[in-house]
C-alpha cells in the first residue's frame, strides 16, 4: 500500500523538527501514531468510511538511507492490523534548495481487506521537491504486484510559521494543493474482490436482495484521478511534533464503489525522532 497523504505529512514534520536541531547529518529514529477518518489510496476513497490507527517507525542512517514499517489497523472492519509495510529508501540533498527521496515498499494484507491499494502489494517511489516561495514537488510511484499503476503527484506547500510560546517550540500552518493522476487498474482487483466478499456473506443474510454486478470500462487509462487540498496545523519542538490536518480530496473519475463526492479526511497524529 502507498498511503501517500499521511507519509508526505509524516516527513515534512520530521524534517521540521530535524532542523530546529542542527544541520550536522547524524542518525535518527522516527516513531509515529496517526489517525484517519477514513483511508485513502492516491486522494481517492471507497464508498464505505475506513477510519484507522497507523502505526509507524523508521530509523534513518547518517548517508540518507532509511528504513522503515507501520501497521495499520481498520477501526470498523476487523479487529487485528489489516495492513503491513516494509520500506527502505535514501534521501539527498541535490542543492540547498532541492532535495529527493527514492524508495522500494513491500506490502501485506491482510485477506479480504476492503482497500483500494490491495491488488498492487509492491511500490516504487521517486521524489523531487524545489523550495522558493512556495515548496513544489513532483512524485512517481510504480505500484504492482496482481495489477500494475503508474501515479504521477504534483503539489504546491507553504510552511507559515505562526510563532511558539517559547525559543524551544514554534507552532506551523503548511497548506497544500495537489494534482493526482495516474491508472486505474488497481480497481478491477477492488470491485472483484468487493463482489466475492458479498457472495460469502450472502448465505448468512438470507432473503437479502441481490445486487447489481457493475463492470469496470477505460480504468487503464492515465487520467485525474484526484484534486487534494489539505491544511496541517502542528505543534513543533525540537524531539517531537503534534499534529492535526484536514483534506479535501475530489475525484477526477467516475467508477462504482468510489467515492464521487467531496471528501473530507480528518487526521491526528503524534511523531516523535530520537
Amino acid at each position: 500500500m502507498k498511503y501517500f497523504w499521511t507519509l508526505l505529512l509524516f516527513w515534512g514534520v520530521a524534517l521540521q523538527c530535524k532542523a530546529q536541531q542542527d544541520s550536522i547529518p547524524k542518525s535518527s529514529l522516527t516513531i509515529a501514531a496517526i489517525y484517519g477518518s477514513t483511508a485513502n489510496y492516491f486522494g481517492q476513497t471507497t464508498a464505505e468510511k475506513l477510519p484507522y490507527i497507523l502505526s509507524y517507525g523508521a530509523y534513518k542512517l547518517k548517508s540518507g538511507i532509511y528504513f522503515s514499517a507501520s501497521g495499520l489497523s481498520l477501526l470498523n472492519v476487523s479487529q487485528g492490523i489489516s495492513a503491513v509495510d516494509l520500506s527502505a529508501g535514501y534521501g539527498f540533498a541535490l542543492s540547498e534548495r532541492a532535495e529527493g527521496t527514492f524508495s522500494f515498499t513491500r506490502s501485506f494484507y491482510k485477506k479480504d481487506a476492503p482497500l483500494l491499494q490491495a491488488a498492487n502489494v509492491n511500490n516504487i517511489n521517486g521524489e523531487i521537491f524545489l523550495t522558493h516561495i512556495f515548496k513544489s514537488g513532483l512524485s512517481a510511484d510504480y505500484a504492482f504486484g496482481t495489477q500494475n499503476d503508474l501515479f504521477l503527484t504534483i503539489v504546491n506547500s507553504k510552511l507559515i510559521n505562526l510563532g511558539g510560546f517559547s525559543e524551544k517550540d514554534f507552532i506551523s500552518v503548511e497548506p497544500a494543493v495537489s494534482l493526482i493522476g495516474g491508472t486505474q487498474r488497481f480497481y478491477q482487483t477492488y470491485t472483484t474482490e468487493k463482489k466475492r466478499r458479498k457472495k460469502l456473506l450472502d448465505p448468512i443474510f438470507q432473503g437479502s436482495p441481490p445486487q447489481k454486478e457493475t463492470t469496470t470500462i477505460k480504468s487503464t487509462e492515465f487520467g485525474i484521478l484526484a484534486y487534494v487540498f489539505s491544511l496541517p496545523l502542528s505543534y513543533n519542538r525540537s524531539n517531537y511534533s503534534i499534529e492535526t490536518s484536514y483534506q479535501a480530496s475530489i475525484t477526477g473519475k467516475k467508477l462504482d464503489g468510489i467515492s464521487q463526492k467531496p471528501v473530507s479526511i480528518l487526521n491526528f497524529a503524534v511523531y516523535y525522532m530520537f
